[in-house]
């Protein structure tokens, strides 16, 4: 079964950085990437991922936020999480918020693999 993965991070380099990245991995697709965090909430409604990869960025409080609702929808995806730096502070809060897992930036590929592996044990 082919995943589908939505992108939200507010750096179009990541972005495309991310998207390039996933779009390599087997077995899973890139459903679409979004700016901004209304635009995420939009594009889980829209597209239907299997997982929501979202930045919690310069502002966490909002991304928690962000991540709680997209968790309270029906067929709400898999929430990665994603901080510039994986700490045990920063994986709690996004544990509270409903996130899945949590992806350090400094260690985006690594981090990104084990937490898919994690989630969708072949």
């Amino acid at each position: 079964r082919v995943r589908r993965i939505a992108i939200a991070d507010s750096s179009p380099a990541f972005l495309h950085a991310a998207a390039s990245y996933i779009s390599n991995l087997p077995g899973y697709v890139v459903a679409g990437t979004s700016h901004t965090e209304q635009q995420a909430l939009t594009l889980v409604d829209s597209a239907g991922p299997d997982v929501l990869l979202i930045d919690l960025g310069s502002q966490p409080v909002r991304g928690l936020e962000i991540v709680r609702r997209v968790k309270a929808t029906p067929r709400a995806p898999v929430v990665v999480a994603m901080t510039l730096f994986h700490t045990p502070e920063a994986a709690a809060a996004a544990s509270r918020a409903g996130a899945d897992a949590l992806v350090g930036k400094e260690s985006f590929i690594a981090g990104l693999r084990d937490a898919l592996a994690r989630l969708f044990p072949q």
